[in-house]
């Protein structure tokens, strides 16, 4: 757990940068950014979803018609874990199908509504624990306005088409060169 106002929070070791970093007054907000790219790729290349992609892929590549298009959609994911991802990008695939789009053309733009709402689940975690913060007494207003407008700088700065990159090409640390490491003395630590 970090220490601050978000100790309360179950996070990984990716999203505990993150975390740090939007209560330090000297990490930046690309730091912030990347920090949060990193978490989220991190966070989302993850054996079931490359599972579930592989599926989808190999599907596609059969090439044949498909009189059921969604009955196929839904074959696939019974086979994988269940996610949140997974069910959200399961939705956004059923909904393009339902509306003709061929499973080929409606994976892309399916990935990105998935990504974009993991990208607004994380933040309003991020933003409810800082304002559960407040309330309780552990930030003051002007500590909660400045992590909150980090927080929202954060995830602003995520591009959804490089962590959809990373999660098509199963690297997690696809961003691990935007983290602010230097060469020298400290080469291999963390710039906050």
């Amino acid at each position: 757990m970090t220490d601050g106002p978000f100790k309360n929070l179950k996070l990984g070791s990716c999203w505990k940068r993150l975390a740090e970093a939007v209560q330090n007054d000297a990490a930046s907000l690309a730091d912030c950014g990347a920090f949060a790219s990193d978490a989220l790729a991190r966070h989302l290349v993850t054996t079931e979803h490359a599972k579930a992609l592989q599926e989808l892929d190999a599907h596609i590549a059969r090439g044949q018609l498909e009189l059921d298009p969604l009955g196929s959609i839904e074959a696939i994911f019974d086979h994988c874990d269940k996610t949140p991802f997974l069910e959200v990008l399961q939705k956004e695939l059923l909904f393009r199908a339902a509306n003709d789009t061929p499973l080929g053309d409606a994976i892309a733009p399916a990935l990105d509504a998935a990504i974009d709402t993991q990208i607004g689940e994380a933040r309003n975690r991020f933003q409810e624990e800082c304002i559960r913060a407040q309330e309780a007494g552990e930030l003051s207003r002007s500590a909660a306005d400045r992590v909150r407008e980090k927080i929202d700088s954060a995830f602003d700065a995520v591009e959804s088409a490089k962590v959809c990159d990373a999660l098509l090409s199963g690297k997690k640390d696809a961003f691990e060169k935007d983290l602010g490491r230097s060469d020298g003395v400290d080469e291999g630590m963390v710039r906050l």
